[in-house]
């Protein structure tokens, strides 16, 4: 079934103002299976609000949100001790061991066709499509590790670069550790340091082990790794 488009605007017009709250946040995942983590509010405003998360969240996915808010940051239920919203995921970048998540207040009523799939992506109608599920690997991996490099030009023009392990390798991408402030669909590039493997990838995902070190899940762009690096 095609992502639901919804419709609200996306262009932010209200200034937002930082707040610190607590939020139990109710989602479902890929499966429809539902999940809940108390999360903790940075900022928000009449539209929306920006809070750090454990869970990596993906743009489009609907919350639900249940936060003491003040009155005056409510568009309803202004006498309720919690103010009950669905928010839409417009953007999730890692900060250290956790998310920081943006969301867009959509209301009392989650998009149209929600209860039939609330583990789908709900996107804007200014919004690229999502990347088609052929993100299924179509290499194995092997659990190895090996020295990487990882190199990263930021927003602003600076390039980062940091040495870490990549422990697990298939032909077409790789797991590696990572510090870096990078954010799914960033394009990095991997070098192999004790050998002359080097390759763009793009991060396909960001998640944090049980260790709370962020992963990245990178799809080599250039070219296939060679036998050597997978013990063949």
């Amino acid at each position: 079934m095609p992502p639901e488009k919804v419709p609200p605007k996306e262009r932010r017009r209200e200034t937002r103002m930082s707040l610190r709250l607590p939020v139990r946040v109710q989602g479902h995942d890929a499966k429809n299976q539902p999940w809940e983590e108390m999360a903790a509010m940075e900022n928000t405003s009449f539209g929306g609000a920006a809070m750090r998360m454990k869970r990596s969240v993906t743009r489009g996915q609907v919350l639900s949100l249940a936060l003491p808010l003040p009155k005056h940051f409510r568009r309803y239920d202004l006498s309720e001790a919690f103010y009950r919203v669905y928010g839409l995921v417009r953007h999730t970048a890692l900060a250290g061991t956790e998310f920081r998540v943006g969301v867009m207040f959509l209301g009392k009523s989650p998009p149209k066709d929600y209860e039939a799939n609330p583990g789908g992506l709900y996107l804007l109608p200014t919004d690229p499509p999502p990347a088609p599920k052929e993100e299924r690997r179509k290499w194995q991996r092997i659990d190895v590790f090996v020295n990487v490099r990882l190199r990263w030009a930021s927003p602003g023009g600076a390039e980062l670069e940091e040495q870490t392990i990549a422990e697990n390798i298939g032909r077409g991408g790789a797991r590696v550790l990572t510090s870096l402030p990078v954010v799914k669909g960033d394009v990095v590039r991997v070098e192999e340091v004790d050998g002359d493997f080097t390759v763009r990838a793009e991060i396909c995902n960001i998640y944090i082990g049980r260790d709370h070190i962020p992963r990245l899940n990178l799809r080599f762009l250039d070219a296939a790794a060679p036998d050597r690096l997978l013990g063949s």
